[in-house]
């Protein structure tokens, strides 16, 4: 077979263009594209019988299996350099070829004579019988297409669909890793990080009328920055506080410290977050919920939090004792893209 003549240096020295073929060559090409056609054209007749039988029109399909019934056999004799057969008389000196298959072919030319006379079940078997008969001529060539007939175009077209196969290969894997670095290591894109206040624990409904937002830029990533909000009146009175860090998940994060002023610029409450000695956030339990967030990697006793959003809607909601007189909440945080991340 060609395929195993190839080396490697076949597939990567080799010439893109197709070869110029001497006039042998060009003959066994005409050769295995005639006889392709002829293929074709039995495996479409043997269709059309199969067709014919299930409408139930015999005699139509009869007629159209006598012509295929020469069809087979002369392609067999012009594969093996022998005269075509034109008539029914001739077939009876026709030799049937010997064959290793399970399946025998000409076996249908048994019953040739009796075409005429076979009902629907007997067109079934010799329909079975020209199809194996079929699969055998199309064997026997596929295996002289790739020996007897082979030339430096079969070997081209090999190298060709090998090629297209590895550079399909590294286009689908190029892009494909591309999309998993962007999924895994998304960029930070511009965004907004949302503060809601709500009553209690028992009542952690929040609403559009008691938020307040910034923007949040991506030239920031890495620097401490302190966020400074100025609450509205509807704010004043909380319980708790749900942080809305981000709007994008795979963005690695730390939230160093919350605090939160009254009217006169008291502080009435500042929460730092750290990791404590069970290795969760310090004060666990002032912790109501938290939602699309998780730790980032291994972090050790008494180290700021780091954290990483794992959906595209992050919460954390803090619970506290009431607060009357609120004013001011600040916020100290810093944003890391996953992939700058240093490993520790």
């Amino acid at each position: 077979m060609v395929f195993v003549k190839l080396r490697m240096r076949d597939l990567l020295f080799s010439p893109w263009k197709a070869p110029v073929l001497e006039p042998r060559e060009l003959e066994f090409e005409k050769q295995k594209e005639s006889q392709k056609r002829v293929l074709a054209q039995m495996e479409s007749r043997l269709e059309s019988i199969e067709l014919l039988l299930s409408n139930e029109k015999l005699e139509d399909a009869k007629l159209l299996f006598r012509s295929l019934t020469f069809d087979l056999v002369n392609f067999q004799l012009q594969r093996t350099n022998q005269k075509e057969i034109l008539s029914e008389k001739d077939l009876k000196g026709f030799l049937i070829p010997e064959s290793d298959r399970k399946l025998k072919p000409f076996l249908f030319l048994n019953s040739i004579e009796l075409l005429s006379q076979l009902d629907a079940k007997g067109m079934d078997q010799i329909l079975s019988e020209a199809i194996d008969t079929y699969e055998f001529l199309l064997y026997e060539s596929k295996k002289e297409f790739k020996t007897r007939f082979s030339t430096l175009l079969d070997q081209y077209r090999i190298i060709r669909q090998i090629r297209f196969f590895f550079l399909s290969s590294a286009v689908v894997l190029s892009a494909f890793g591309f999309i998993y670095y962007q999924y895994k290591y998304p960029a930070m894109r511009d965004q907004s990080i949302k503060l809601y206040s709500f009553i209690s624990k028992e009542k952690p409904e929040t609403s559009e009328s008691m938020m307040v937002s910034k923007p949040v830029s991506k030239k920031d990533i890495g620097n401490w920055v302190e966020y400074e909000w100025e609450l509205p009146e509807s704010m004043s009175t909380m319980g708790g506080l749900r942080i809305d860090p981000l709007e994008q998940r795979g963005i690695r994060f730390v939230l160093d410290q919350i605090s939160i002023l009254d009217s006169k610029g008291k502080e009435i409450y500042s929460k730092k977050m750290i990791v404590s000695a069970s290795l969760l956030p310090e004060d666990y339990q002032d912790f109501l919920q938290i939602l699309d967030i998780k730790t980032a990697g291994k972090q050790s006793h008494g180290e700021l939090v780091e954290m990483i959003t794992t959906g595209s809607d992050p919460q954390i909601h803090l619970v506290f004792p009431m607060l009357t007189d609120a004013k001011t909440i600040k916020l100290k945080m810093k944003y890391i893209e996953a992939h700058k991340v240093k490993k520790k």
